[in-house]
């Protein structure tokens, strides 16, 4: 299954750079270098967690089968189809849950917040929504759906959401009247007054026609959300609103109210906003060289995070601990780097450290030979770069 999985990322990156080869054919511009590279870094560290907690799904859905199941409905193909719309059903009331009630938007708003529309924003999600979505669908293996398949719908399910963030397609005819297609998406993503809180369905877009909200796609979409967030750090992408939540939180009287902070929805935000000086905006702006660096920093990343993925299965449980730690920091320190924060420099040298270090502890577990001469190649070539052009990472203003 988590080989599956492997595969399945590698073959999403692959359509987005197929995205981006289509977009530059046609001379639309639909990326943006910083914010793409956030995604990927919400995405790898989302993904990585998933993997430390992989089983959590599966198992929670299997205890609640065994010991709170009220049926033991047969797989077959009714029961398939019944499971797939279900999960959907489900979907939709998530979704709209996560929009609705601000401490769960806290979780979905990493999603939004890019001002750009591509298939790497699929990745720019929370992990703490891994946890929250799991709730949703707990009800599904106490009806007495099978457990795993529930888990296999569930992917499924997800899979299909990655390919409807895209601009490259229009209107798709009478599709539109019966799943959610990327312009029903589009016009999920979008901050114009009319699209803000409509078409949350997952594959079928019957359930917003159902519960009223459904919107189709007229005028041009303005992606991403109402007070926009300068910051590429995918740290503050994950927890930014919570310190808003609290801020806000801080700033009324009495636990009835506080309390009103937190389930009512984004709306009661905007007192709390007003009060806030303006952010100030950060320059993304960078010589090629560094941009350089981060793309071939990025690539290495997602070839460690493959093999962690691929390979954990041989991996012993210290190695797999290890790697997928060194991945989660490598994803944080590149963040810091995106935001020029003035910590940037010396997390990125330590993080080139560890890189030789878990080089070294791999392949010596894995028997690779030649494993000591490979392990000292990062410092060798990125540590002597990265100091020779230290104001690199330093904050333009």
């Amino acid at each position: 299954m988590i080989k599956a999985f492997a595969y399945s990322i590698v073959v999403m990156m692959l359509f987005v750079l197929l995205e981006l080869a289509v977009s530059r054919a046609l001379k639309k511009k639909v990326f943006e270098f910083f914010d793409t590279l956030c995604n990927l870094a919400c995405g790898i560290l989302e993904r990585t967690f998933f993997l430390l907690f992989a089983v959590l799904y599966y198992t929670s859905f299997k205890f609640m089968y065994d010991h709170f199941g009220l049926f033991s409905i047969a797989i077959n193909w009714w029961s398939v189809l019944l499971l797939f719309v279900a999960v959907d059903f489900l979907w939709y009331w998530y979704h709209r849950a996560g929009h609705e009630i601000n401490i769960l938007w806290a979780a979905h708003i990493t999603h939004h917040q890019s001002e750009e529309y591509n298939l790497s924003l699929s990745f720019r999600v929370s992990a703490i929504q891994l946890i929250i979505r799991m709730f949703f669908w707990l009800w599904l293996p106490i009806i007495g759906f099978d457990p795993a398949l529930t888990t296999l719908i569930i992917g499924i399910n997800a899979a299909y959401q990655f390919f409807i963030h895209t601009r490259l397609i229009g209107k798709l005819g009478f599709l539109e009247n019966i799943l959610v297609t990327p312009s029903h998406h589009r016009v999920h993503h979008g901050k114009n007054e009319q699209y803000i809180d409509k078409n949350y369905g997952g594959i079928f877009i019957i359930w917003d026609k159902l519960f009223g909200t459904f919107t189709s796609e007229k005028e041009e979409v303005a992606y991403g959300i109402t007070k926009p967030m300068s910051s590429k750090n995918p740290m503050k992408a994950w927890f930014h609103y919570y310190f808003d939540l609290i801020g806000a939180a801080k700033q009324v009287v009495g636990w009835k109210n506080k309390l009103r902070i937190m389930l009512a929805g984004p709306e009661v935000m905007a007192s709390y906003y007003d009060s806030l000086a303006k952010e100030s905006t950060i320059n993304t702006q960078s010589s090629g060289a560094l941009k350089y660096y981060l793309l071939l920093q990025f690539s290495l990343l997602f070839v460690a995070f493959f093999f962690v993925y691929y390979y954990h299965d041989v991996m012993s449980k210290n190695s797999t601990i290890i790697s997928a730690s060194f991945v989660i920091y490598s994803a944080l320190s590149l963040g810091f780097i995106l935001d020029r924060n003035r910590f940037s420099f010396w997390m990125e040298a330590m993080r080139l450290l560890c890189m030789s270090i878990c080089v070294f502890i791999v392949l010596q577990g894995l028997h690779v030979q030649y494993y000591m001469v490979v392990a000292i190649v990062p410092l060798l070539l990125f540590l002597p770069w990265i100091g020779k052009r230290k104001a690199l990472f330093n904050k333009i203003s």
